[in-house]
């Protein structure tokens, strides 16, 4: 299993007219290409301490995504953090 691409983006921050303020990250360009091209125009994003971004693919739901990260402890620690793995497994059974 290879490592996966790793890009730096800045976050844009945009005043609106009513005062409120919006984050915006784009995507890669290569990345954004290869999801139009299979037909995927959204996203899951899962953050907490890191963020992450999967396809919303037919048959991938949020449900299937948040299963696949409680089986995956090492991908749950990179976005909630060891210690709260840590406390929430103390209540599991």
């Amino acid at each position: 299993m290879g490592i996966p691409k790793i890009v730096e983006h800045k976050i844009i921050i945009l005043r609106k007219r009513d005062g409120s303020t919006q984050y915006t990250l784009t995507l890669p360009k290569e990345y954004a290409e290869a999801l139009r091209k299979e037909g995927v125009d959204s996203l899951f994003i899962v953050y907490d301490r890191g963020l992450g971004a999967f396809p919303k693919v037919p048959g991938f739901t949020e449900k299937a995504l948040t299963t696949f990260m409680q089986e995956h402890s090492a991908l749950q620690e990179l976005f909630v953090g060891a210690k709260e793995i840590q406390e929430t497994s103390k209540l599991l059974p």
